[in-house]
């Protein structure tokens, strides 16, 4: 897609933009309206992935204010499109290439980038961005702390971590720790600002943060975009009805295709009217904070299970996450498969039996990875290390989209309880 196409009237084009303000753009946590009878889940995000370059930066940045502009306004057709058909759209968001590629120069501070990014972005009401992934290790000691720190929070990024590279995997620790003791704004107290840092690892077109990042090879003039969803409430009417292991497949794929279809219609018009490229849906079971929203809570609805983390759970996350990944008709991308954030699922919150290894165990066959788990804040980065290599470990052995979110929490220990004050997630007990 050629973006001087949407270059018309740039300025006044987010000026309108920026007036429309969208009550769904807070995350899950900050609404718990009821579905409506038409659509059971909600979109979480639609996010739209775009490559920059150095000289986007050059005339007072006016090219990247152009991809932002064009991004902007393709995202808002695709969240009106959504919601009149009844959808609840809860983001926009846009992802980047790796931050090294265009962040990083000799003859400009990277503060300074990051603050016009930061102003443009907020001039279109575009209210989160990934800048991908640190391959260097020294960006990611570095840097990562940076970006994250930017207030309001609009940023986000990760560090890729590959099978066996202990240096990559220290410095993403090191950070990791850094970050943990920021405290310089409300989006960082408490250890909050690891919600938007991750290590990596096989990531490619995933919608959802902090591990977002755009698809190597886009052309500097594309725009590519995916869907993720919100569905905790939905996988509990669905895995309630399939009641065993044996049924998942037929439900899911009679009644998750109904329901995707019309997004992906929807999502198809738009890469055929603008020229944007549909990179799929990301199908993956993702719990809320509203009563019932739970995926934990859904998987125990199944006969083999019981209770969460018993045997049976791999066997049911293995059997979702196959059925998730082979829906008929529907095109797919991302992680596509179980996502078990602990402080974003009040029931894998209120678990005492759960453990990091368990929650690894079972990423072995489903999501994310290990995701917003709560540690002690004296964890050494050895240790942080070394559970980042086992998460590069799995992910690389089997080609697999997995990531480590954890957030050391200054001043407690194991046992103790977190108390977060956040709309976007719930608290527990630290692991």
């Amino acid at each position: 897609m050629h973006l001087s196409f949407f270059f018309i009237s740039a300025v006044g084009s987010c000026l309108i933009t920026a007036l429309l303000v969208h009550c769904s753009h807070a995350f899950s946590a900050t609404n718990n309206n009821i579905m409506t009878s038409a659509r059971p889940f909600r979109i979480r995000t639609i996010t739209s992935f775009i490559t920059i370059d150095p000289s986007d930066f050059d005339n007072e940045a006016s090219s990247l204010k152009e991809k932002i502009t064009a991004c902007s306004r393709l995202l808002r057709d695709g969240e009106s499109q959504m919601t009149t058909a009844g959808f609840e759209v809860q983001t926009i968001r846009i992802a980047t290439n790796p931050f090294g590629e265009w962040l990083v120069t000799n003859n400009e501070d990277v503060n300074e980038r990051l603050q016009r990014f930061n102003k443009l972005l907020s001039d279109c009401d575009i209210n989160f961005c990934s800048l991908g992934p640190s391959y260097d290790p020294e960006h990611t000691t570095t840097i990562c702390p940076e970006i994250v720190s930017i207030a309001p929070g609009r940023f986000s990024c990760s560090a890729n971590i590959n099978a066996g590279d202990i240096t990559a995997a220290l410095a993403a620790a090191k950070c990791i720790k850094t970050i943990s003791l920021k405290d310089e704004g409300e989006h960082l107290q408490g250890g909050l600002g690891n919600f938007r840092f991750a290590a990596a690892s096989c990531i490619d077109t995933v919608p959802f943060f902090p591990g977002a990042r755009a698809p190597k090879g886009l052309g500097k003039d594309t725009i590519a975009f995916a869907v993720g969803l919100e569905n905790g409430g939905f996988a509990r009417e669905l895995l309630q009805e399939a009641g065993s292991i044996e049924n998942v497949q037929k439900v899911f794929h009679d009644k998750m295709r109904k329901e995707l279809l019309p997004i992906q219609q929807i999502c198809v018009g738009l890469e055929s009217d603008n020229g944007m490229h549909y990179l799929g849906i990301d199908t993956s079971l993702n719990p809320s904070l509203d009563d019932g929203g739970s995926v934990a809570e859904a998987i125990e609805c199944l006969d083999e299970v019981g209770v969460f983390g018993h045997p049976g759970t791999m066997a049911a996350a293995a059997a979702v996450t196959t059925s998730l990944q082979s829906i008929p008709d529907v095109k797919t991308t991302g992680y596509s498969g179980l996502m078990l954030p602990v402080l974003e699922d009040r029931r894998l919150a209120e678990l005492d039996t759960l453990s990091i290894q368990k929650l690894l165990c079972i990423s072995s066959v489903c999501g994310v990875g290990i995701d917003t788990v709560p540690i002690p804040g004296d964890v050494s980065e050895k240790s942080l290390a070394s559970l980042i290599l086992d998460v590069a470990a799995l992910a690389c052995r089997w080609n697999k989209p997995l990531s480590c979110r954890v957030f050391p929490v200054p001043s407690r220990l194991a046992g103790m309880a977190t108390s977060f004050d956040s709309p976007y997630m719930c608290n527990s007990s630290i692991f």
